[in-house]
């Protein structure tokens, strides 16, 4: 971490000014500050209201009140339910096994499923869990002692650093109802343990141009290349590593809350440097706004022409919109929403494709006149018409963007979106698979769907087999991994699309996809991934695995959706890509 250096001390020049000359220029220094501070307020950027304004429209939410209630109570009973059981058999340990009752160290062993899910127990009031959680924190937490293994800087910033920083933010706001003892004492420790966390990962940015380190060693303090498959780093330093859009654009709303809650503008500034190579990229793109990859984080050139929105690649843009939403007035703003909206129209124009409509009718009760809406992957000319449950984020991040910069366009765009990823959740479990594809779309040139005005297009799946044939005539596409890993992406869509558009149905989407968790999820020990959503007993056995954001996201919005709405507003926080809240000052 670099710091600069304070230039020598010398006696401020106003204190060898005679007493009654230095009066004056104390008084003309006062009314030159306040007419600054008055001039501030008066053109600090403004932006309409992002959330739907509930409170003058009680019609739709007060209607369904004792419902919504109820439902929240449950999906709180639920995250208690799981959250015991880690403590019964996994407390303090990465990730609980939910079938056979123990435990798995992957991430570094700094107790992933306890940090993660803080702020979820916070949101949800429940004092008993969160002062056990933050005692944790306090009394046994030390990330100077982990499994020997490296450390991944992309998955320690956003389960880890953020959790902590959220958890700040959150007893600051006084949104907690229930009484925490100690509070200022448990803020102050949780900062340290925050702060001393981003200090060991300084060294993931040691780099020419900032561009993180896929690993950091904490024991040699030193940024290194990700481990072959038998856990080898044997490449030098000197050799530069080929990094995606997501590990590069990651950090900024961690570092950025950090840096406000420590006074320290080291951490902004790192973040910030991190992500100039793609924000202010020297590249030409392929399609305007959206990053070619993947890049040479030495160089910040590209060495690929793959453009995709999803694993690898979506976080950046996510962070792109919310950092102009947390921080107005950062001097970049402007920049982070201009290169999101650059992004967004491309994906709309270029990368947007409808496959073939199905026999029945679509999942929102209209007519199949048209298909469905789906993202393809670019990788060098030929177009790969398969989209997985990662980019489905993407529904919710256009809703909540098309709001905030009052593009109806991209906010209609995502609003259809999320319709195809609901689709996908329309199975025997009421849970969507991890990956499907769709028929690539025969039409004639003139037809001004969505797809970039391109008369032949090279498709990496050309057409469905036999045995997929009957799906894409039912369903209007075909599932081509059927598994379910617990992730959040569709119902956080839902949650976006309920708090901006302030429609029941997306309530009502949520709870289906609840009730698939609790039937087909729950396993003895916690919830478990399923192997197949299309079939009614969902594969089978329940597989014994439950990654951290489990708890701290898909429960997080599932409550969230039936909660009073008015908490954490989307007008005064903005949620990280593990769903942590940031508070917007």
């Amino acid at each position: 971490m670099v710091r600069v250096a304070p230039k020598p001390r010398s006696t401020p020049w106003l204190f060898r000014v005679r007493g009654s000359y230095r009066r004056k220029y104390i008084i003309l220094a006062l009314i030159i500050i306040l007419l600054l501070r008055a001039l501030v307020h008066t053109f600090r950027p403004t932006h309409n209201k992002i959330q739907f304004q509930f409170s003058t429209h009680r019609v739709l939410y007060s209607t369904n009140s004792d419902l919504n209630i109820a439902r929240a109570d449950a999906v709180r009973a639920e995250f208690k339910w799981a959250v015991k059981k880690y403590k019964d058999v996994a407390w303090g340990k990465d990730e609980v096994l939910p079938v056979s009752g123990g435990f798995q160290t992957t991430r570094n062993g700094f107790a992933a499923t306890l940090i993660d899910s803080l702020t979820t127990a916070m949101v949800m009031n429940l004092t008993t869990e969160v002062v056990h959680a933050l005692d944790y924190i306090v009394s046994t937490l030390d990330f100077e002692k982990n499994d020997g293994t490296l450390v991944d800087p992309f998955e320690t910033t956003i389960r880890y650093l953020g959790s902590l920083v959220s958890a700040v933010d959150i007893l600051d706001s006084g949104t907690l109802v229930g009484p925490i003892p100690r509070q200022s004492r448990y803020r102050e420790n949780i900062l340290q343990k925050a702060i001393k966390l981003a200090d060991k990962l300084a060294p993931a940015f040691d780099s020419p141009l900032g561009i993180p380190w896929p690993r950091v060693n904490f024991t040699a303090h030193l940024g290194v290349h990700e481990p072959d498959a038998l856990g080898d780093v044997r490449l030098s330093r000197d050799i530069s590593p080929a990094v995606t859009p997501a590990r590069i654009g990651s950090n900024w709303l961690e570092y950025y809350r950090l840096s406000q809650q420590a006074m320290d503008p080291v951490y902004s500034h790192n973040a910030t440097r991190a992500w100039a190579s793609l924000v202010w990229n020297r590249n030409e793109e392929t399609f305007d706004g959206l990053i070619d990859s993947p890049m040479d984080s030495f160089s910040g050139f590209s060495l690929d022409h793959t453009v995709a929105l999803g694993a690898g690649h979506d976080s950046y843009y996510e962070y792109l919109i919310k950092a102009a939403q947390l921080a107005p007035r950062d001097k970049h703003a402007s920049r982070y929403s201009k290169r999101w909206e650059q992004a967004m129209t491309s994906t709309m124009e270029r990368l947007a494709f409808r496959g073939t409509p199905p026999d029945s009718y679509r999942a929102d009760g209209r007519r199949s006149d048209i298909g469905y809406l789906f993202i393809a992957q670019y990788f060098d000319g030929t177009y790969l018409n398969e989209m997985g449950h990662l980019t489905c984020y993407l529904a919710g991040n256009l809703i909540l963007g098309g709001k905030y910069l009052q593009r109806n366009d991209l906010l209609e765009f995502g609003l259809e979106l999320l319709e195809t990823c609901h689709a996908t959740y329309i199975t025997a479990t009421g849970l969507g698979p991890e990956s499907f594809v769709w028929e690539p779309p025969r039409r004639d040139p003139s037809d001004q769907l969505l797809d970039g005005g391109y008369e032949r297009v090279r498709w990496a799946i050309s057409a469905p087999g036999s045995h997929e044939q009957e799906q894409v005539r039912k369903l209007g596409f075909w599932v081509s991994d059927a598994r379910y890993f617990l992730r959040p992406e569709v119902i956080e869509g839902y949650f976006y699309a309920y708090r901006i558009t302030g429609d029941p149905k997306y309530q009502n989407w949520a709870w289906s996809a609840f009730e698939g968790l609790r039937k087909f999820c729950k396993a003895q020990y916690g919830y478990g991934e399923i192997q197949d959503v299309t079939l009614p007993d969902g594969g089978g056995t329940t597989v014994d695995s439950s990654e951290s954001f489990f708890l701290a996201e898909t429960m997080k919005y599932l409550f969230l959706i039936f909660d009073d709405p008015d908490r954490l507003s989307l007008d005064e926080w903005v949620f990280s890509t593990e769903a942590h809240p940031f508070r917007i000052e």
